[in-house]
């Protein structure tokens, strides 16, 4: 009886080993084939978009049939494919993966949420990913975060079930690199939501020093400031870490660095938020950043609009305010005691409106390193083709403008997916190549019979400025 019961001993402590050798820290091996009934799930779908009984319809046209507001199923027998880019295995993002269509330079993202956690086993970074979408739904989580999910939850879509993902999510073999998509804190907007990013010369600000990414006194979410020098001043931009995550009372860097992560939104969508995989990707040791000082620069030229006189026809001192198309102009608007210029089209009648706002013209010759500056901000605009452009001209004799040459110039301004009323910092716009006397100009298409395109576009705090 000794023998047998020191024969079950060994033949015990022989199979810890075995387990421990194949499971350590809860760290299991992403399986590197796939399962028969995968393989054969997999097979019908590629069979099908090879014969064309099933379609392939990219990320961004998927996106395109959201209805705002509603929850919207999938009738048609079709496919959508994508690249993994966030992971649960830390414990930060919570029954959901983000799909990207590009394993580098994306150009769409959507969000799945289902009902299942350790996701990461079978959908692991940069997994290729195939979604059959009949019957499926998209909308709007509680983040207002499109998604593809599995049933109608009211507004919102919900989680797809186990027996849905069995039937409807499929991974290949293919588990490739996702490179990051190298963006400032003032790129962003709803359309990197998804996306495997990289921002470089963040920082957490002084007064975090010593604090974890969690903050025990919240229940589920903890928003802490990250900054990054831009110009004379900071960008801003939030990282949300969760309450379950496993490198919650991990201390915040202090030094400077690139940081890389999703881009999402925080809960009820007011937010955009950056969340992380794993703080390997907080790569911090450089020395932290300076902005810059307006002590270093002389100011050539400066207009802050703060004489205008609200909801009248712009007529600021040595400005040209030209309309190419249609009757509206350049408006002087006033709001909580600051004045800038506006230009929008809601109420005209005009089916297609130009206008032009031109700075005075500047003599650089004078300079040798002269840059612009300027804020910006939008509110209703919804339409990539509501636009807004920077231009600049050394012929442009101060009256005719259409025989001028004019030259588009690569600075930043807002855009449809930029939160409505908030001024920008473009940061500082090199133009020390040109010579002569120089004028800006910012020119806005669009419409005022058109709902898309009769958005309304403001600009403020406009200077010149040169390297003293």
């Amino acid at each position: 009886m000794k023998r047998i019961r020191n024969k079950y001993r060994v033949l015990s402590v022989l199979l810890l080993v075995v387990l421990m050798s194949c499971v350590q820290d809860d760290d299991f091996s992403v399986p590197s084939h796939l399962n028969e009934t995968e393989n054969k799930a997999l097979n019908i779908i590629l069979e099908g978009l090879e014969n064309g009984t099933i379609t392939e319809i990219s990320i961004a046209a998927l996106k395109t049939q959201f209805i705002e507001g509603e929850v919207v199923q999938f009738a048609s027998h079709s496919v959508v494919k994508g690249y993994v880019t966030s992971t649960d295995k830390t414990g930060n993002f919570y029954k959901e993966i983000y799909l990207q269509d590009s394993p580098s330079n994306p150009t769409a993202a959507i969000n799945i949420v289902l009902n299942q956690v350790d996701s990461y086993n079978q959908f692991n970074l940069g997994r290729e990913v195939y979604v059959s979408l009949q019957d499926l739904y998209l909308g709007e989580t509680a983040s207002e975060v499109l998604a593809i999910g599995g049933a109608e939850d009211g507004s919102r879509v919900g989680l797809l079930t186990e027996n849905q993902i069995k039937t409807h999510v499929f991974r290949s073999s293919e588990t490739l690199d996702i490179v990051p998509l190298e963006l400032n804190f003032s790129d962003i907007n709803d359309n990197y939501i998804g996306m495997y990013v990289s921002i470089n010369n963040v920082e957490f600000p002084d007064n975090l020093q010593g604090q974890s990414y969690f903050n025990a006194i919240d229940d589920f979410d903890t928003q802490r400031k990250m900054q990054r020098c831009e110009g004379f001043s900071y960008e801003e931009f939030i990282l949300e870490t969760s309450s379950f995550s496993s490198f919650k009372n991990e201390i915040l860097p202090t030094e400077n660095g690139t940081i890389k992560g999703i881009i999402s939104k925080s809960y009820g969508g007011d937010d955009f938020v950056l969340v992380l995989n794993d703080t390997k990707d907080v790569e911090f040791a450089d020395s932290r950043c300076t902005p810059l000082n307006a002590d270093d620069f002389t100011v050539i030229y400066e207009e802050t609009f703060n004489d205008a006189v609200d909801d009248e026809t712009l007529d600021t001192e040595g400005w040209i305010n030209f309309s190419e198309r249609g009757q509206v102009l350049w408006t002087e608007q006033i709001y909580s005691k600051n004045g800038y210029a506006e230009f929008g089209t809601f109420g005209a009648n005009d089916t297609s409106n130009v206008a032009w706002l031109i700075s005075p013209g500047v003599n650089k010759d004078e300079y040798e390193n002269v840059f612009l500056n300027y804020k910006m901000g939008q509110h209703h605009v919804i339409s990539v083709k509501n636009t807004i452009d920077v231009l600049v001209s050394t012929d442009f004799n101060g009256v005719d403008v259409l025989n001028a040459n004019w030259t588009k110039i690569d600075a930043k301004v807002s855009t449809k997916y930029d939160e409505w009323y908030a001024f920008k910092d473009s940061g500082l716009v090199n133009i020390s190549e040109y010579t002569g006397t120089l004028y800006v100009a910012f020119k806005v298409t669009g419409s005022g019979t058109n709902e898309a395109l009769d958005g309304s576009y403001q600009l403020d705090d406009f200077r010149i400025l040169t390297e003293k």
